[in-house]
């Protein structure tokens, strides 16, 4: 299997708390890798240092064999590093086709600019109404984001990332408040993107039952370290994972 993230012995700390303590993990071209632990544990801190909100003290990402120090979020996205954040980050003023129509500029490169206007915004919608028909959110492509049901607007951010025809995309907490139904859609969609478009995905997710049924792999985390990496499987025959969730694995 070939890597296609590779993190190696990342280490910060915010005012002495130590936030990432080693942690070292790779990530396989095609694979649905997912970090999990309990609250605190440093899952959202290793997706921003991954895209580039924050640079690890120690330590290396690479990306597609490219060591990313110093790089930008939005360099990193233009590499194909995708991300999605917990809380909702959508233009809720904006339509729903312009929201997915701002992550497809993503999936132009520079020189589409030198196109004329009309040919470049007809190829950005065209993609972007692709997307929305493969969300099965073209029905609302015309409604202002924000005044969609919550489990919409989320699909809404997917959706968006989705566009920028990113090679991995990092979710955080995807099904975070989520119904049965909605998180079972959410998850055909991803595992249809990641077969059909290439897409590799890392997750931070706490609902364990979706982590043990749709992860290749899985990272587990407590304050900043590593207490598990491999099968998901492994997971709940790990004792020093048992008891960092308290029985809850």
């Amino acid at each position: 299997m070939g890597w296609i993230l590779e993190a190696n012995d990342l280490h910060l700390s915010f005012k002495g708390v130590k936030a990432l303590v080693g942690v070292t993990f790779a990530v396989g071209e095609g694979e649905f890798f997912a970090v999990i632990g309990p609250n605190g544990a440093g899952k959202t801190t290793l997706l921003n240092v991954l895209s580039g909100v924050y640079e690890a003290e120690k330590g290396e990402v690479v990306f597609l064999g490219q060591d990313l120090k110093g790089k930008t979020p939005q360099e990193r996205a233009r590499l194909g590093l995708g991300r999605t954040f917990q809380g909702l980050e959508i233009f809720r003023g904006m339509s729903v086709l312009d929201n997915v129509k701002l992550g497809a500029e993503l999936a132009f490169p520079s020189y589409s600019l030198a196109l004329p206007k009309a040919e470049r915004e007809w190829r950005l919608r065209a993609w972007a109404e692709e997307v929305l028909d493969y969300l099965h959110l073209s029905p609302f492509r015309h409604a202002p984001a924000g005044m969609l049901p919550y489990g919409l607007q989320k699909r809404v951010e997917v959706a968006r990332a989705l566009a920028g025809k990113p090679r991995l995309l990092l979710l955080d907490e995807p099904m975070a408040g989520l119904s049965l139904e909605e998180k079972q859609d959410l998850a055909r969609f991803l595992l249809d993107a990641r077969e059909e478009w290439g897409i590799t995905l890392l997750w931070v997710e706490h609902d364990l039952r979706a982590v043990l049924e749709l992860s290749d792999r899985v990272l587990v985390l407590s304050y900043g370290e590593a207490l598990y990496y491999g099968p998901p499987e492994g997971v709940r025959k790990d004792p020093k994972v048992a008891e960092a969730y308290l029985g809850q694995v």
